[in-house]
C-alpha cells in the first residue's frame, strides 16, 4: 500500500497545467537532529539514520511494494537502497520531511515484531512538479490492510501542519486552486493570488489501497491524467495518475 516515494525517473511525469503565482505559507523544516519523533497508537515515526539501509533494502526488495512507485522494480543491490536513504540524511535532510516508520506493537500484546521497521514515509519532496510539497509512503506487504498506512498518514499530517511557517510567493499548478484563479478579490495588486497552503500526493489510479489511505486522511482527488509510463520495463504502456490534495487547516 504505497505512494510514490522515490527519485524521479529520467523522464518524470509532468502533467500540463497553467502556472500561477500565489502568496501562501510554507513549512520551516528542521534538520534530522532537531526533529521530534512522531508517536501514534502503534507506530513511531523517526528521522532516517545511515544504519537504516538494511531495513530499507528489505522493504525495497518486495516487488509488490515497488510496483506502485515511480521506479517500478526492486533495488538491484543494497547500494541503490543506500542512495535512497542518503536523500534523507544531512546535508539533504532539510529538503524533505521524511521518516522511518517503526512498529511498536498493539497495547497490551506481546509481539516479537515490536521495534521492526515496517515502512518509510513523509514529504519526500518539499517542492514537487505540481508546485506544492508532496507526501509519499511505502509499507512492507506483511503490514498492508491493517490500518498502519492510515495511522501513519494521520500522524504525519498532524505534525506537518504543526511545523513553524513563513510566508512566500511561489508558482504552482493553477488547477490545485480549484477556481480561486477567477476570484479577483483574492489577488494582490501584482496579480498574486492569496492561497491556503496545500500538501499533495500522486498515485497510480489502480492503487485502490493507497486511494483509501489518502481519503481516510482527508485528501481529495483533484486531477487525473494519463501519460506514457516512463519506468524501465514498462515501455509501451500508459500510466493513469491521480493527484490528491490536503488543504491546511484553518488557524
Amino acid at each position: 500500500m504505497t505512494s510514490q516515494n522515490l527519485p524521479e525517473p529520467t523522464q518524470a511525469p509532468t502533467p500540463v497545467s497553467p502556472k500561477v503565482k500565489v502568496k501562501t505559507t510554507w513549512p520551516i523544516v528542521p534538520p534530522n537532529a532537531d526533529r521530534t519523533p512522531i508517536r501514534t497508537e502503534r507506530l513511531l515515526l523517526r528521522p532516517f539514520d545511515a544504519a537504516d539501509v538494511d531495513a530499507v533494502f528489505e522493504l525495497r526488495q518486495q516487488p509488490e511494494v515497488m510496483l506502485w512507485t515511480s521506479f517500478g522494480t526492486i533495488d538491484k543491490d543494497i547500494d541503490e537502497s543506500r542512495t535512497f536513504v542518503e536523500r534523507f540524511l544531512p546535508p539533504n535532510d532539510t529538503q524533505t520531511y521524511n521518516f522511518v516508520v517503526v512498529y511498536l506493537g498493539n497495547a497490551g500484546e506481546n509481539n516479537d515484531g515490536n521495534g521492526v521497521v515496517i515502512g518509510v514515509g513523509g514529504a519526500h519532496k518539499t517542492r514537487s512538479h505540481l508546485g506544492w510539497p508532496e507526501v509519499g509512503y511505502m509499507f512492507r506487504k506483511e503490514y498492508w490492510n491493517k490500518g498502519f498506512a492510515t495511522e501513519f498518514l494521520r500522524g504525519f499530517t498532524k505534525a506537518w501542519w504543526a511545523l513553524p511557517r513563513k510566508e512566500i510567493e511561489i508558482e504552482i499548478g493553477a488547477d490545485s486552486l480549484e477556481g480561486r484563479v477567477e476570484n479577483a478579490d483574492e489577488k494582490n495588486e501584482g496579480g498574486v493570488i492569496q492561497a491556503p497552503e496545500i500538501l499533495t500526493a500522486i498515485i497510480e489510479v489502480r492503487n485502490i489501497g493507497s486511494r483509501r489511505v489518502l481519503e481516510n486522511a482527508g485528501f481529495r482527488e483533484y486531477k487525473v491524467w494519463t501519460e506514457p509510463d516512463s519506468r524501465a520495463g514498462f515501455e509501451g504502456l500508459d500510466a493513469t495518475l491521480g493527484g490528491f490534495l490536503l488543504t491546511a487547516p484553518e488557524s
